[in-house]
This record gives structure tokens, sequence and C-alpha cells, in this order.
């Protein structure tokens, strides 16, 4: 069994790894159905017995609140999600020791269509209200396509849905028309400019008893990183 700096170690080579030989199937963003089911089962292991509510995934105990802002289409936020974030969700998260929270941030996909934006976070805020935000956030990420692709389609985001077990689809596609939740994606975007942060993803905000401490998407957070701020502000 690795080290937890041995962990450390290789997520950093992971980043480097998932970037380098990009993203998505290659075949409209959704994998085949055997695929996509494989996928399913990573997700489903990662996140299997911790709390969901709405965006947050932990225990509402937890001390400390760590704020994940990210654009779904962002290439980097996909290497963050599948190299980094299943080892510290293993360690704090599953432990009751750090919150996460999701706050969008039109970044990558604003950079070539922005009317893709709020469809697409609507539909993970959709799945939010079912309490699979998460799951439907992963699956994203881990079917993601170049983002100067018009792959966010209609299509793309009901088969994201219909991947997920047990997610109701009927009430799914019924809460994706709640303006509250399009008016959520635009809270989000406030967020972040009343903090005046740079506006880039992944940013990572980690909150607690002792202060609050930000890592910029040019920093790319790392494992490293999270466990300092862990420390810092527990």
């Amino acid at each position: 069994m690795l080290s937890f700096f041995g962990l450390i170690a290789v997520a950093v080579i992971a980043v480097v790894v998932v970037i380098a030989i990009g993203s998505g199937s290659g075949s409209g963003g959704l994998q085949p159905k055997q695929q996509a089911a494989k996928t399913y089962g990573v997700v489903r292991q990662e996140l299997a017995g911790i709390p969901q509510h709405g965006e947050r995934l932990g225990s509402a105990d937890a001390k400390v609140t760590m704020t994940y802002i990210g654009d779904l289409e962002c290439p980097y936020c996909r290497a963050f999600t599948m190299t980094v974030l299943p080892q510290f969700i293993s360690h704090y998260v599953r432990d009751d020791k750090v919150k996460m929270m999701y706050r969008s941030l039109c970044t990558a996909t604003c950079h070539f269509n922005t009317s893709r934006f709020v469809p697409q976070q609507v539909a993970a805020y959709a799945a939010g209200k079912q309490n699979r935000f998460w799951q439907y956030a992963e699956l994203f990420y881990r079917e993601q396509e170049d983002e100067t692709q018009p792959y966010v389609t209609a299509h793309y985001l009901r088969g994201l849905a219909t991947q997920i077990p047990g997610l109701r689809f009927k009430r799914w596609l019924a809460d994706r028309k709640d303006p509250a939740l399009a008016s959520q994606v635009q809270a989000d975007a406030r967020f972040v400019a009343r903090r005046r942060l740079p506006g880039q993803t992944p940013e990572v905000l980690m909150s607690g008893p002792r202060g609050s401490v930000y890592l910029p998407a040019s920093a790319a957070p790392t494992l490293t990183w999270l466990i300092s701020a862990v420390s810092k502000v527990s």
C-alpha cells in the first residue's frame, strides 16, 4: 500500500497524464453503454456512503468547508476532479473532517459558447435536488469532450442523467425548468466577484475556525496544498 505522501506524488503525475491524453471519448461526449457503466462504478465507489445535500458533499457538521469553483467543460477541472479529489474525499470528506461545496463559474465554456453554460450547470443542479449533484458532475467531467466542440447538447445532458441509478428522470426534467436553479448559477458568479477572486477554474477556497485560505487555478490545486489548507484553517 502506498503511503499518504506516496499518494500525493501519484496524484501530481496523474494530473499531467489526464491533461496530456485529453478529454472525453471522442464520440460526442457520451461513452458507450458498457464503458459508461464502468465509469459510473468508479464514481459510485468514490461517493458511496457520503451524505449529500444539494451541492454539498459530506457531513453538515464538518468544521472545515472546501468550496470548489469549477466549470463542467474545464479540462483542468476534469484533471483535478479525477486525480486529486478522490484521494482528498477518501481521507477528509469521508471522515467528516471537511465538507465540500461546489460553485460554478463560466470559464472554458464561455471561451467558445456562453449559451451552453447555464443549461449544463442547471442540469447538474437539478440532479442536486435529488442529492445526486456529485454523481452528475463527476460523470460530466469523466465524459467531457474538447470545449471547442459543440458536444454539450440536450442529448448529452439527458444521457448523463440516465446513467445515474436512482435518479428520477421525469422529476429531473421538471426541475431543470425551475428558475431558481438559473438564479443559483448567477449567485455563484456573484460569490466569486464579491471575493475578488481571479475568475479562473478550478479555484479552491478552504474555510474553517481559523479563517480561510485560497488557491488560484494558476497554482493548480494539489493534494499537498489541500492537506496544508485544512491544517491551516482547522
